[in-house]
């Protein structure tokens, strides 16, 4: 059975063409000794490429995200695993999840065996980073949004609603891609994230083993956590 992010995968970084890389990379590497990275979800490996270090590690549940992402990061390994149950032989100094791929989850439990998957990789000195979507992005910014966009080679509109349990979202995304007869192929995908209140995440991380070395809103290493914010972030480490 193919990924329901195969389709996707080949689009994924024409949409991104503004994604803001930088944003991410300035919170990173404040914590990269320039050792040993894993990126759990990579996707196209955008961001690990742009990272320095002696290895550089990149998961995705998609085996067509990871195949460009060979192709864009040569020097990087990739593997296709999942992020809830992914098992490779080795720590890593820093570990990333960037751009809300931990909101990839269906439930409280589903984030649970991420997070415990991602801690079996660590060390005692490692670094974890990872993002979520706000709580108030969820219930004011999504609800009924649709983005569109238009590149030479892609259109898309992006419809984002509210599903049934709490805190999650539906993405339903229908693109247009031009063939080589400028005649345009339709697809659809339809994605599932599930948010969670800050404070449950806090509780959750502490449960597990984790100290939180910093939490923030909005890639602002010093804003405290906001009620109205898009994105929040996690540091942490083992306890």
């Amino acid at each position: 059975m193919k990924s329901k992010y195969e389709k996707f995968s080949y689009v994924y970084k024409v949409m991104n063409y503004d994604f803001p890389y930088n944003l991410w990379l300035d919170i990173i590497n404040k914590y990269n000794k320039n050792t040993s990275i894993l990126d759990v979800g990579c996707g196209t490996g955008e961001i690990l490429n742009r990272l320095v270090a002696d290895k550089r590690v990149g998961i995705d549940n998609s085996a067509t995200m990871i195949e460009i992402a060979e192709s864009n990061a040569p020097n990087c390994e990739f593997y296709v695993q999942d992020m809830k149950y992914f098992e490779l032989d080795e720590s890593f100094d820093l570990i990333i999840a960037t751009a809300d791929v931990l909101n990839y989850v269906s439930n409280i439990n589903e984030l649970k065996t991420a997070l415990l998957s991602v801690s079996n990789h660590m060390n005692e000195n490692s670094v974890f980073i990872f993002d979520m979507h706000s709580e108030f992005k969820i219930l004011n910014e999504f609800d009924g949004e649709i983005y569109m966009d238009d590149t030479p080679e892609i259109t898309y509109i992006w419809e984002v609603s509210n599903g049934v349990e709490e805190l999650s979202v539906i993405h339903d995304i229908t693109y247009f891609i031009k063939d080589e007869d400028n005649k345009y192929d339709k697809y659809q995908e339809t994605h599932y994230q599930q948010g969670f209140k800050h404070q449950t995440v806090v509780e959750l991380l502490d449960e597990l083993g984790f100290d939180v070395i910093s939490t923030f809103s909005d890639f602002d290493p010093d804003n405290d956590v906001l009620d109205v914010c898009e994105r929040n972030f996690f540091i942490i480490k083992l306890k």
